[in-house]
């Protein structure tokens, strides 16, 4: 008699992959079309650039509150009621903006937005960490879901793009709305917490390791950790400089000459240049490390905004898309990789969600910044000057950080 060969089985976690690349990709939309929506605004309601700005600082805000909330509750409980309430929010929040009439409604709608935005980033990072806990694919797996991030930047930057010159602004926001209750609540039907929730496993029960090993530290201890301190910085320099970049880099090179929809363009390749970045960070991580993957992205970051500021031709934004989004890849990675290597597993999501609504917070405060600034001096000049200064000087403390196990 032949033994029968038994069929291998699958190994639910690329699954749970598949799930969280689809709720970053939603976030990829949030974060990075605001600016699309910018100058529609500005003609239709004479608002400044300050003003409308504002605008996304509401939903950076209310995306702060639930980063942090998200990944403190993904800590504790099933990731799946998590994604399925950020669904509704982000939805809801999105759809209304179609009704806008002033400033003060856009806020707070974007808001709400916000309030659902940030759990599609704080649970699907922690999850994917779990389930590949000192698997040889961990730092790969990692890397496909953050580049969800930028791939919903290539595809939603555009569209978003026709959808306002087909229908206008207030449709776009009606449509992306309805294409985020259902992408993130599709997510939320696939995953589960943790390998012991599933029999699905290819290698085998024995070699999921215990994910709860968080390196000896507890929460306070790490957030008290001056290698948690450096890297939080790292994390708000480049909050602030995105942040400063993504609302306010279609209405700058539209004012030197660039047309409204290669501006689009330009602003989602700028999402999706940063993928391969994401992914061949976590190629190499293994074997370098995450903390120099981020000393090279913060200055490569610092150098593309060099040439930022002096953009003057097509040639020159399509260069500067190029270069950043590849940094911005990788760096975005990275900053959530070093945190799983320095301090572990048990409060991963909560460290996450500190770290992002820190990082939230100040980013906040960086598109009105900006706004305000060029509202006096008519030039992004300044603003670009202090976001080369903030990623430089977070390069020089990524340089300084120790790994806190190693250096017991």
């Amino acid at each position: 008699m032949f033994q029968e060969e038994k069929s291998p089985k699958i190994f639910y976690g690329w699954f749970i992959v598949a799930a969280c690349f689809i709720a970053t990709f939603t976030c990829g939309e949030a974060l990075w079309s605001f600016g699309v929506f910018f100058k529609p605004m500005e003609k239709e309601f004479g608002w400044s650039r300050a003003l409308i700005s504002s605008g996304y600082t509401g939903f950076l805000l209310g995306y702060a509150i639930s980063v942090l909330a998200a990944g403190r509750l993904a800590d504790r409980y099933s990731p799946r009621p998590i994604l399925f309430l950020s669904a509704c929010l982000a939805g809801i929040g999105v759809s209304m903006c179609s009704l806008v009439q002033s400033i003060n409604q856009l806020r707070f709608f974007l808001l709400i937005a916000g309030l659902g935005a940030g759990g599609t980033f704080s649970v699907p990072i922690s999850l994917v960490q779990r389930w590949f806990y000192k698997k040889p694919q961990a730092s790969l797996a990692l890397g496909v879901v953050v580049a969800g991030v930028g791939t919903g930047a290539l595809v939603f930057t555009p569209l978003v793009n026709y959808l306002i010159l087909i229908s206008g602004w207030r449709n776009s926001y009606l449509i992306v709305g309805i294409l985020f209750f259902c992408t993130i609540g599709l997510s939320s039907l696939i995953v589960k917490r943790s390998p012991e929730e599933t029999t699905v496993i290819l290698e085998g029960a024995e070699s999921i390791p215990n994910p709860v090993r968080n390196h000896g530290l507890t929460t306070a201890q790490i957030l008290l950790n001056p290698s948690f301190a450096g890297i939080t910085f790292i994390h708000c320099s480049v909050s602030f400089a995105f942040h400063t970049i993504s609302v306010h880099l279609v209405p700058y090179a539209v004012d030197i000459g660039i047309t409204p929809t290669i501006s689009a363009v330009a602003l989602g390749l700028l999402g999706g240049f940063s993928v391969p970045g994401r992914i061949i960070s976590g190629f190499i991580a293994d074997r370098v490390g995450w903390k120099k993957i981020i000393i090279l992205s913060l200055f490569g970051l610092a150098l593309s905004v060099l040439l930022l500021s002096m953009l003057s031709a097509v040639w020159m934004l399509y260069c500067f898309v190029l270069f950043y989004g590849i940094f911005h890849g990788g760096r975005v990675a990275a900053n959530v990789g070093i945190l799983g290597e320095f301090f572990g597993m048990h409060s991963l999501g909560e460290i996450i969600g500190i770290v992002m609504a820190i990082g939230m917070l100040i980013g906040a405060l960086a598109p009105y910044l900006a706004g305000f600034i060029f509202d006096i001096t008519g030039s992004y000049f300044i603003d670009f000057m202090i976001v080369m200064m903030l990623l430089v000087g977070g390069g020089i403390i990524a340089a300084v950080i120790t790994n806190p196990v190693q250096t017991k």
